[in-house]
This record gives structure tokens, C-alpha cells and sequence, in this order.
């Protein structure tokens, strides 16, 4: 996690790169090992959907992977109903949409993905009595 910030009387940031996460982006080269987050539905203006076939919730801008580590692009949204939704994938530059076929896999950093159950509402707090008064 990144370290706490005072702000500048400026208000921005200069020494981390900027305010609001300015200073986060740096490649973190691929990781040790990759877990299949979907499978390609289909393209849209030059980005990939992905329909999920993982139990787990992928985090924003998270790098997606072919299965052999090859970074092809990003996170960019994350849409439809909870059990059974899908992703739009922003694709690095050198890479093209149409290079890619219909239920191709792809893969993500297992560290890269939060439970399901994050997202879900907490089921109330028992009730208490109050024995006494007043």
C-alpha cells in the first residue's frame, strides 16, 4: 500500500508524482502465476469483453494476461448482473482486438482479485436487548 502523504501548501504533490495516485504507474512486470479470470465475448470500439468464469472480482485497471504472461491490457469497467458479469478490457498499444478469437481465455494475478462477497450486503447485526432501563 503506498505510504501516507501530507499535502503540500500547493496542493499538489510533487514529490510522489502529483496528487490522487499520480506517481503509481510503473510496470510491474509480469507476475509469478496467473489464474483464468473470463473467457473473450466479444469487441467494442477496439476493447475486448470479457464475460468471467471466476468466482473472484478483478481490481480496477488490474493487468489481464494470455496464459503465457504476455500482458495484453487492462481493467476498464465492470458491468452486469453479480453472478454472472463481465469486463471491458483497455488493450496495450501494440495490440489489436480482432487479433484475438472468441471464447480465448485470458488471465489475471491472483493478487489482482478481491472475494465476491466483498460486494455483497452484510446480513444484519443479531438484535440486542437491553435488560434495565432508563
Amino acid at each position: 500500500s503506498p505510504e501516507p502523504r501530507l499535502p503540500l501548501s500547493s496542493g499538489i504533490n510533487a514529490e510522489y508524482g502529483g496528487g490522487r495516485g499520480g506517481g503509481r504507474q510503473y510496470d510491474e512486470g509480469p507476475p509469478e502465476s496467473v489464474v483464468k479470470i473470463g473467457k473473450l465475448l466479444n469487441t467494442c470500439e477496439g476493447d475486448l469483453v470479457l464475460r468471467a468464469d471466476n468466482d473472484m472480482v478483478p481490481y480496477f485497471n488490474a493487468p489481464i494476461y494470455l496464459e503465457n504472461k504476455q500482458q495484453v491490457g487492462k481493467i476498464d469497467e465492470i458491468f452486469g448482473p453479480i453472478n454472472e458479469y463481465m469486463m471491458s478490457v483497455k488493450l496495450s498499444p501494440n495490440m489489436t482486438a480482432d487479433s484475438f478469437k472468441r471464447k480465448q481465455p485470458f488471465y489475471i494475478n491472483p493478487m489482482k482479485l478481491l472475494p465476491m462477497s466483498r460486494f455483497l450486503p452484510k446480513p444484519p447485526a443479531p438484535k440486542v436487548k437491553r435488560v434495565g432501563g432508563a
